[in-house]
């Protein structure tokens, strides 16, 4: 078989330095990895007598076996086609009428699920693999020393890690499920590479898996969405925040201040402590801001007001000369903030004002002329 495979290739190329490789200095063998678990021998390229492993920069050109089509591929996608014996390229795999017409009824049938993110592929079939699977990884966890499942749930999470978040995850795999509750967490499903276990997620009826990939969230902070390809990205971390709020959080640490009242107000920089403090002590009512929907750039985002007083029906937001609210102000971010927030406020009955440190106690002033 890899006579012919290897018979229908008209070169290997380097594609980093566009070098051709001699086809009189490769062959087609069948070779058992070293660092394989199961040692079954595959097929691989061997060029001056070496192996080529799948960390490679080759592409292959060959003749189709098929529709005799020059066709260019990697050649980890080549060597793959290879091991399974599979003699048809991508276009006449493509043009076959039985399959386009099966494609084309199913789409018919499941397109709105589809686009919905509602549409779970049926494994029926192989439902009884799947939990012969869990548990084999049941079996085979039980059986690991305790220092291996600790390292392990020092980069993954355990289920209640996952429970914790679970409401705050809005999509799964590029926004391809979007309903979280149909799916079990289940961290340690047994897979057969070196990391011998990975985080799975369960249909509690299809019984299919899916690898908890391109999660999206929901921002603790501003409500906006946010994606993370690895879920274990989030372990250990106390809130979800997009890279803006964390960004944000990082260089101005969000702190409470409880007034005497009872009451929390958060503050980030000092010129906004120091107007709760002053409010507090002219005996002002002040609490934090709403938080107001915008758009910026096709997207919907979340803007939090720093401060409300509500007996003044006040909105007021503390600018200090910093990079990000000059980026923001550049970018015209900014811009779209006042404008929701200017029209939250004349639905309300209020009035938005950005307040600057210069400025500030020129605006203290005109509240207390105001009492």
């Amino acid at each position: 078989m890899e006579i012919n495979y290897f018979n229908n290739i008209i070169n290997i190329r380097d594609k980093h330095n566009n070098t051709v490789i001699p086809k009189e200095n490769c062959s087609i063998q069948k070779i058992s990895s070293i660092y394989s678990n199961t040692k079954q021998p595959i097929f691989k390229l061997v060029i001056d007598g070496k192996p080529i492993s799948r960390n490679n920069t080759y592409v292959v050109t060959y003749i189709c076996q098929t529709c005799n089509i020059d066709k260019a591929i990697t050649l980890n996608l080549y060597m793959r086609k290879v091991n399974k014996e599979k003699v048809h390229c991508d276009t006449c795999k493509n043009n076959d009428d039985d399959k386009c017409k099966a494609q084309s009824e199913f789409m018919k049938q499941h397109v709105h699920t589809i686009l919905a993110g509602e549409y779970i592929k049926s494994t029926s079939v192989k439902s009884h693999m799947v939990d012969e699977r869990i548990e084999l990884s049941i079996q085979d966890w039980e059986k690991e020393d305790d220092d291996f499942k600790e390292n392990y749930y020092l980069c993954h999470l355990t289920v209640d890690d996952f429970e914790r978040i679970r409401n705050k995850i809005v999509s799964i795999n590029q926004k391809k499920y979007t309903n979280v509750d149909e799916w079990d967490y289940f961290p340690t499903y047994r897979v057969y590479n070196q990391t011998r276990y990975t985080p799975m997620l369960i249909h509690k009826v299809e019984k299919c898996v899916e690898k908890p990939l391109y999660i999206e969230f929901t921002c603790e902070n501003c409500d906006s969405l946010f994606i993370h390809r690895d879920i274990e990205t989030i372990k250990n971390r106390h809130k979800l925040l997009c890279q803006t709020c964390s960004l944000t959080n990082k260089t101005f640490r969000l702190r409470n201040k409880i007034l005497k009242n009872g009451t929390t107000v958060m503050w980030q920089s000092i010129p906004e402590r120091r107007f709760i403090e002053w409010c507090e002590e002219h005996q002002i009512d002040i609490k934090n801001g709403p938080k107001i929907a915008y758009h910026f750039k096709e997207k919907e985002h979340t803007y939090r007001v720093d401060f409300e007083l509500p007996q003044q029906r006040l909105l007021i937001e503390i600018k200090d000369n910093h990079c990000w609210h000059a980026q923001q102000v550049a970018s015209g971010k900014f811009t779209a903030k006042e404008n929701a927030a200017k029209e939250w406020s004349d639905t309300h009955h209020y009035t938005y004002h950005v307040i600057f440190p210069k400025t500030l106690q020129k605006y203290k002033d005109s509240i207390l002329t105001s009492l």
